[in-house]
C-alpha cells in the first residue's frame, strides 16, 4: 500500500512539473527586420563609383565601396558603420597601387541617394579620421544614385 501512495504522489509530482514547465515556456519572437541590401553608383564621363552596404535593424552597415576616378588611382574596398539620423559614418578600409590603408567617410542621405562629405581630416592610429564632423561638406560631394546590385 505504501509503495503505491509513493507512485501516485511520484506521478502527481511529475504531472504537475510538466504542466509548470508547459507554462512557462518562452514564445521565440524572430524579428521581420531582415538585413537590407543596397547598391548605389557615381557615374560621369570618365568617372565612376559603387558602393554596396548592408544596413540591419540597429542601422550598422558593412560593405563594399569602389572609386574609378579619372589620372586618380582606383581603390577598391570594405566599409564598416553605422547610420546616425541620415548620415552614414563609416571607416573605408581599402587597397590602392598595393597599398592598404583606412579613412573615415561619410555619406548623407537625400532624396533616396547618399552624398559624399568631405571635411578636415587628421591621422590617427594610421588611419584618415575627420578631424571636425560639424565641418562636415555635403554641397559637392558625389551623388551615388541607386543602382542594380550585382
Amino acid at each position: 500500500m505504501k509503495k503505491q501512495i509513493y507512485l501516485l504522489i511520484a506521478a502527481a509530482c511529475i504531472l504537475a512539473s510538466c504542466a509548470k514547465k508547459e507554462s512557462e515556456s518562452t514564445t521565440v519572437v524572430e524579428s521581420d527586420a531582415q538585413p537590407g541590401s543596397e547598391c548605389y553608383a557615381y557615374t560621369t564621363e570618365k568617372d565612376s563609383a559603387f558602393l554596396h552596404i548592408e544596413v540591419t535593424a540597429d542601422s550598422i552597415v558593412t560593405g563594399d565601396l569602389e572609386y574609378n576616378l579619372f589620372e586618380k588611382d582606383q581603390n577598391r574596398g570594405k566599409i564598416d558603420g553605422k547610420i546616425h539620423g541620415d548620415t552614414l559614418l563609416a571607416n573605408y578600409k581599402f587597397m590602392s597601387e598595393g597599398v592598404e590603408s583606412t579613412r573615415e567617410v561619410a555619406f548623407l542621405k537625400k532624396d533616396g541617394n547618399w552624398v559624399e562629405g568631405f571635411g578636415p581630416v587628421g591621422e590617427k592610429n594610421g588611419a584618415m579620421l575627420f578631424s571636425d564632423r560639424s565641418k562636415l561638406d555635403f554641397a559637392k560631394g558625389l551623388v551615388f544614385k541607386t543602382a542594380a546590385c550585382p
